[in-house]
């Protein structure tokens, strides 16, 4: 069950992150396929990954909502700040676009997907003794 609820929260992020990249209006080409890759496709991978269990996929979600959990605010960077769910407040000054956004969504995201990695890689220890 709780494999299937990471699993549902994942494919509602993949299709808000779709929705949000198809209408979003990005300055270049390359700034719209990372905001594919970051929001569309690792996510929908993960949610492959956790409905079946594989270790490789929720690794890399697992990496993925990591690296999300502290976004630098600013103009000049390549990588887009959309996240499609988020739950953040910021740290630092954000009068002149200096600034962190703290995700709180994603850094549970990413101890309910360390969980669920933990599980599929130790194997149950209750043995039954007769």
């Amino acid at each position: 069950m709780k494999f299937k609820v990471a699993s549902s929260i994942l494919a509602l992020y993949t299709l808000i992150g779709l929705g949000v990249t198809i209408y979003s209006d990005f300055e270049s080409d390359l700034s719209a396929l990372v905001s594919i890759l970051l929001y569309v496709l690792i996510p929908a991978y993960g949610t492959y990954g956790t409905w079946t269990k594989s270790r490789i996929a929720m690794l890399i979600t697992l990496v993925f909502f990591i690296s999300q959990s502290v976004r630098s605010v600013g103009t000049d960077g390549l990588i887009p700040h959309i996240a499609p769910i988020t739950i953040s407040f910021p740290v630092g000054d954000f009068s002149n676009g200096q600034g962190y956004l703290i995700d709180l969504f994603a850094i549970s995201m990413a101890v309910f997907l360390a969980w669920l990695l933990k599980l599929v890689i130790t194997p149950n220890k209750h043995i039954k003794r007769t």
